[in-house]
């Protein structure tokens, strides 16, 4: 069994856990998922199954809100891919502090154990949190009471996000997966079905 925490620049030392940047101070309370594995072969890999497997997921998963496709960006890519290797480097599970970057960029974030997990695992467990979103505005949109349930969903869903770059990175434990988003979602104070 593998265990998901989802989190906002809380280090913990899980299997598998995840994060999501949003405009606000507070960090979500960690949530705990919990899977059955069938098997621990390695997953296949690769930058084009990569771009398939995200922007499947992501598009299909704003169809169902009515928001509109994202489209690949190379260069939202790229800079995930510095960002990861960092983490996988550093073994530092925390979001990029974008210093001086404007403007910033939305971020999700997941790491598992290294080859565990096939690209559509990973970023599932972010769509997942579709089960706890409720309609209102960010950041009061999980039923749980807790946005971090939910936060990365809505950075998927931001109708005002129009483009996503994603790239994974891995150490020799684990995997880091970081997907970038311009413009940035999860914005205080607005609706994440409307932006």
């Amino acid at each position: 069994m593998h265990i998901f925490r989802a989190l906002s620049a809380i280090l913990l030392i899980t299997p598998a856990f995840a994060a999501c940047s949003a405009g606000t101070s507070q960090s979500p309370e960690p949530a705990t998922f919990v899977e059955t594995r069938t098997s621990m072969e390695p997953k296949p890999r690769g930058d084009t199954r990569l771009q398939s497997a995200m922007m499947r997921a992501h598009n299909d998963a704003r169809a169902k809100v009515g928001a509109p496709k994202l489209v690949w960006n190379d260069e939202l890519a790229k800079d995930a891919a510095v960002y990861a290797a960092s983490m996988a480097r550093t073994g530092k599970f925390a979001h990029d502090p974008q210093m001086g970057r404007s403007p910033r960029q939305g971020e999700n974030l997941w790491m598992g154990t290294r080859d565990a997990y096939g690209y559509g695992e990973m970023i599932d467990a972010w769509v997942d949190e579709d089960r706890y979103f409720k309609r209102g505005l960010f950041p009061d949109n999980s039923t749980t009471g807790t946005w971090g349930d939910v936060a990365h969903y809505t950075q998927i869903i931001w109708p005002t996000s129009l483009r996503v770059g994603c790239a994974v990175a891995s150490n020799d434990r684990d995997d880091f997966l970081v997907c970038r988003y311009g413009p940035a979602g999860n914005v205080v104070g607005r609706d994440p079905l409307k932006g």
